[in-house]
């Protein structure tokens, strides 16, 4: 404990001072969207493709479990064993039906505050890695700031309304795009069922996944890969959802919706249908450099990493591409050699890049140009 305390001291000072949070731009508004705020991100850049009142600090609901799960994982390992504690058992609102005394894997416990929206599962959670939910909702919210998101302020560890307990739909897109880097929080958001166990008696709870786009066989267009639904009193029907097509991935959020299913959807279609995508594959050659001209020699160069993003329709003739090849003045080089760099850009702004390099050795001195 005394070491995971620490780690909460040192994210705070790490949190203290940061800047104020940039506005996101306004889009114009997507037919048909009833959400109270709204937005749609790009996955590998980041970028707002749509933004409808995204920087409104709102309820959150059980959205909220997505950092909480982010911190268990961070924080905690595989083989922890959690005891539920009276006041985890206790616990309103949707549950695994968790009682005093029982022990679980905090792996477990998480995926059953993912899955089920187990809210007795994330107190359970807090409990264990911070000593109370209150310090555990601290540490959330200097996590939040961490990933860049700086409207946020988390009170408890699931996402029931409380006084001062809030975020935005875009701090919920940078949260989840964050998130879905751990292959673990990526398995969890996209499982429909499961089944977990107590720790000694073996006895199962069952898992089923509240988010009913996972079983949206219908929808041939794209695949919706998680992530968290919640529903209070206070914030409506909220969703965020990630979703894949050929790896083009899109992160899309609603707050405070009466069909978050239906709007979660035209966001999607939107951003897959009317937004421009933009692929250049790692190892594809992108394009011929002449080393020997007198020769006629050539080689073929290549991205280092997958590049694959969308831009919306109105940043598209902002959109520009940068390619940097540096000379080689080695004798010889390896095929993988890298001799540059590519980069795209939305005005003066650097949106993503990764370098280039050969797809074959260069077997005698030569210089690129």
């Amino acid at each position: 404990m005394t070491g995971r305390l620490m780690l909460v001291l040192l994210m705070v000072s790490v949190c203290i001072g940061t800047s104020a949070q940039p506005a996101v731009g306004e889009a114009s508004s997507i037919p048909g969207v009833s959400a109270a705020a709204a937005l749609l991100m790009d996955y590998q850049t980041g970028r707002v493709l749509y933004g409808y009142q995204a920087t409104k600090e709102l309820p959150p609901a059980s959205t909220t479990k997505i950092i909480t799960a982010l911190l268990g994982l961070e924080m905690g390992q595989a083989g922890e064993m959690v005891t539920v504690s009276p006041y985890a058992a206790g616990t309103d609102g949707t549950s695994l039906g968790l009682q005093q005394g029982l022990i679980f894997d905090l792996h477990d416990l998480i995926e059953g505050a993912l899955v089920n929206s187990g809210n007795d599962a994330a107190v359970a959670i807090g409990e264990h890695l911070a000593g109370n939910e209150n310090l555990f909702a601290s540490l959330m919210t200097c996590k939040a700031l961490t990933i860049g998101a700086l409207r946020s302020n988390f009170v408890n560890p699931n996402g029931l309304d409380s006084p001062g307990h809030y975020c935005t739909a875009y701090d919920l897109a940078l949260i989840t795009r964050y998130a879905l880097n751990n292959p673990l929080f990526r398995q969890f958001v996209q499982t429909r069922e499961d089944v977990i166990y107590e720790s000694r008696t073996r006895t199962p709870v069952q898992l089923n996944n509240t988010n009913r786009l996972l079983w949206n066989t219908e929808n041939r267009e794209f695949r919706v890969i998680g992530v968290k639904t919640g529903t209070t009193s206070s914030a409506g029907q909220c969703l965020v959802a990630a979703a894949d097509r050929q790896g083009q991935l899109l992160v899309a959020v609603v707050l405070g919706s009466s069909d978050r299913y239906a709007d979660i959807l035209k966001l999607l279609r939107y951003g897959y249908d009317q937004c421009s995508w933009y692929k250049l594959p790692k190892d594809q050659g992108m394009l011929s450099l002449a080393v020997d001209k007198k020769n006629r020699q050539s080689i073929t160069v290549a991205p280092v990493e997958n590049i694959c993003f969308a831009v919306a329709p109105q940043d598209e003739p902002l959109l520009s591409k940068q390619v940097d090849i540096q000379g080689i003045s080695s004798k010889s080089a390896p095929a993988g050699a890298l001799v540059g760099r590519v980069g795209f850009y939305l005005g003066d702004h650097l949106i993503i890049e990764t370098g280039l390099k050969t797809l074959t050795p260069i077997t005698k001195k030569s210089i690129l140009f």
